[in-house]
């Protein structure tokens, strides 16, 4: 039913069902985003350009050949002269790169159609075809007569290499049976479009540009096979079509591919990698499209050992290669050109899950980009469950260098924070705010892999800090012992974990001022403060909510939602961002100074204490349902992503209001913790779940893409582009365990999100 080459659509039909999922929801929501940028353009039509044709009919294809230039010795620049890879601007001017966006937006528009049912998508396209192809006064006549012209030469006559032009036509094709399931889409254009394209490929194949072309010994004649037996197949005429195909081995690929995999017809260019591997893209369009009528044109191989595999294996092996590593000439683009490479690798084991091997040159060489529509065409693989396999094999490796670590260092220095500026591990003793980070992260591992070595060292690292139970000079011992007693009692179901949760409680319910209506953040400073609170201390709540469920005693609770209303009263702006430490009058109770210790300035928005606060009203509003807090985190939660320095990655700047920005270091760790904490909240807003959870998701596919530290490097950190505390150049860029810990939660609760 579906004229679908060179995709599945069984494959496709089994990622629609899964869309949502964080495989494929940017990639969704990126193709959503495209398709409604092409329905505010317009339509595309030969009959819209400035220039005629030599043949002064409008609807005749016209295009300038790329790489010629008018000449620089006479006086009317003609006869034009030829610089290989140099492409002409003027090209603009004639058809050729309308037609190229007239089959991108096709393309686009059928996707976003076929995974959205949103009709608005079908019928833009459908217009865009019945303007290009079947409307009397803008169609384009079947023929490309006047192609890839040289001014001056041959009469101005289009040149055979003219017919690669029109090869975005065989994508299109294929997104044109995304639209069957549209009413838009009727019998009458099918059977036009049909009509269209058996009319263009007769003049393929008797035109004289036609026939050189199918004569050519490059990637000029491949495209020429796959454009035929395409067009030919969409057509119906299924017969000269698999003619084409069953003698593509012996015609194109015996003869075009050296037995060691070089393709010397296309070795001599000044971009000999860009045009190999241009050449086996045709290829492997036309191997899918094969495998739709049962042929298998990868089993090809001549007795001399010539194949598609053996030329994909010599283009792998520059992989990971510097451009002078390739023997020939790449002038430009080499990156590009390998990673083209690699998405061929994936489309191939797509057609052929055989060749694992190339899965793991994709895996090992391919970058990363949850937002690439190659997803929603050939499916991926679960990024979270690649990003715990990568958390378990960074885990092991920290564990060894906190080993090597501990031979050295002084004092009870008993888990890993950061890296010193010398790259040495800088470990923490149980008194640091952040010694509950490690051994929580250990337990978020264990949760997603259900593996007990991983429990096993969680508890290892739980117990080393586990007499903060009763520091009382710390308000951030929930920090130190929820995040891992506390984790480990709900994996566990431990009952020396819950005592220990309890009586950290109790230990931090002790700095709770009835006064102030708040927990004392700081004792240190007196000659400045009075009773510091900072927007920090919204975090430790969480161990006070679960001591009172774990004890059906109120007390804890109610000190905790005490807290979090003074704070709503005192730290926030009327834009709901937040001040860092607001400083209390004891005796009145009332707030007597505002101010910021970590951040740029006193009225700036640091970028970790909007995290905090964020996920503080979150939380809160998860244990009292009360709706004061649920505004304030959907409050908070508009800044953020309004405020006009947000990078487009959505990784915050360190703070929002640092004049160096676009040059400010980065804060993975606020993007951590403020993912994590939207997942939560969309749970809590219908009305924007779907709008958080894309925020959510853009800040995660970040993380994962650009921060993600070299397996076994930087100490077995997951994080990179962390800041600490830049005013006292404390921890600028570098990994932070705490980053780590909200990025594997982000990651859980993204995984068990429910859609």
């Amino acid at each position: 039913m579906y004229a679908q080459w060179l995709w599945d659509i069984n494959k496709l039909n089994e990622i629609k069902s899964n869309k949502l999922t964080f495989t494929y929801a940017n990639a969704y929501q990126n193709i959503l985003h495209q398709a409604e940028k092409e329905l505010q353009g317009g339509v595309y039509s030969v009959t819209y350009k400035e220039i005629l044709p030599p043949s002064g009919n409008k609807h005749d294809y016209v295009s300038l050949s790329r790489y010629w230039w008018p000449n620089p010795d006479t006086q009317d620049n003609l006869p034009y002269v030829f610089k290989d890879g140099q492409s002409n601007p003027d090209l603009d001017k004639y058809d050729r790169n309308r037609l190229g966006e007239m089959c991108s937006a096709v393309n686009t528009l059928s996707l976003a159609y076929f995974y959205s049912d949103d009709r608005r998508y079908a019928d833009k396209a459908v217009k865009l075809l019945r303007t290009w192809f079947l409307d009397k006064e803008t169609k384009m006549n079947p023929n490309l007569d006047y192609s890839q012209f040289v001014p001056g030469k041959d009469g101005s006559k289009g040149r055979p290499e003219g017919l690669i032009d029109s090869y975005s036509l065989v994508s299109m094709l294929s997104s044109v049976g995304l639209l069957k399931g549209s009413s838009i889409y009727t019998s009458q254009d099918e059977e036009g479009l049909k009509l269209w394209f058996a009319a263009f490929a007769k003049w393929m194949q008797t035109s004289p540009q036609g026939k050189k072309e199918d004569a050519a010994k490059n990637n000029h004649s491949t495209a020429y096979d796959t454009q035929l037996a395409t067009y030919l197949l969409f057509a119906g005429k299924n017969k000269e079509a698999e003619k084409i195909i069953d003698a593509f081995p012996s015609k194109r690929i015996f003869t075009q591919i050296e037995p060691d995999g070089k393709q010397p017809n296309e070795l001599w260019r000044t971009l000999a990698f860009h045009y190999s591997q241009y050449n086996l893209s045709h290829m492997i369009d036309l191997a899918a499209t094969a495998k739709k009528i049962n042929r298998d044109l990868y089993s090809a191989v001549s007795a001399d050992g010539r194949s598609i595999y053996g030329a994909v294996d010599y283009l792998a092996s520059f992989l990971g290669k510097d451009v002078s590593a390739w023997p020939y000439q790449q002038i430009s683009g080499w990156e590009d050109s390998k990673a083209n490479l690699c998405n061929d690798l994936y489309r191939i084991v797509s057609n052929d899950a055989s060749r694992k091997d190339y899965l793991q040159l994709y895996k090992k060489y391919k970058q990363l980009n949850l937002s690439d529509r190659n997803l929603l065409l050939y499916g991926g693989e679960d990024p979270i469950k690649a990003m715990f396999d990568f958390a378990t094999t960074q885990f092991d490796y920290a564990l060894k260098c906190v080993d090597e670590a501990m031979l050295s260092v002084k004092g009870n220095q008993v888990t890993p924070r950061s890296i010193n500026k010398d790259g040495s591990l800088h470990m923490v003793n149980p008194r640091d705010w952040c010694s509950g980070f490690f051994p929580g992260s250990l337990w978020f591992v264990y949760q997603y892999t259900k593996d007990q070595k991983w429990a096993n060292e969680a508890n290892k690292f739980s117990m080393l800090i586990e007499d903060e139970q009763y520091d009382k000079t710390s308000h951030d011992v929930g920090f130190k012992m929820y995040n891992s007693f506390g984790n480990g009692y709900k994996l566990t179901g431990n009952k020396h974990y819950k005592e220990v949760v309890i009586q950290s409680a109790k230990t931090l319910s002790k700095r709770f001022n009835n006064k102030v209506g708040a927990i004392r953040s700081w004792d240190w400073n007196r000659q400045v403060w009075q009773y510091p609170v900072i927007i920090d201390n919204m975090m430790n709540l969480e161990l006070l909510f679960e001591a009172s469920k774990l004890t059906n005693d109120p007390t804890y609770s109610n000190i905790a939602i005490a807290h979090a209303k003074t704070t709503l009263k005192n730290h926030f702006r009327d834009d709901f961002s937040s001040y860092h430490v607001i400083d209390y009058d004891t005796i009145s109770g009332k707030a007597i100074r505002k101010q910021t210790f970590q951040g740029y300035s006193d009225p700036s928005a640091w970028a970790r204490g909007q995290a905090w606060a964020l996920y503080g009203y979150v939380m809160s509003y998860r244990y009292t349902q009360d709706p004061e807090f649920l505004a304030q985190a959907k409050g908070i939660t508009h800044f953020v992503f309004t405020n006009p320095t947000l990078p487009a990655d959505m990784v915050p700047f360190w703070d929002f209001n640092d004049p160096s920005i676009p040059t400010a270091p980065k804060d993975a760790s606020s993007a951590c913790i403020i993912a994590s904490a939207l997942y939560e909240l969309a749970g809590y807003s219908p009305e924007n779940k779907e709008q958080y959870i894309a925020w959510a998701d853009q800040m995660l596919a970040s993380l994962i893409e650009k921060y993600r530290a070299g397996e076994k490097t930087t100490q077995g950190f997951l994080l990179l582009h962390s800041t600490g505390h830049l005013p006292e150049k404390s921890e600028i860029d570098v990994p932070i365990n705490y980053a780590d810990y909200y990025f594997l939660e982000a990651l859980l609760r993204r995984h068990r999100l429910i859609l």
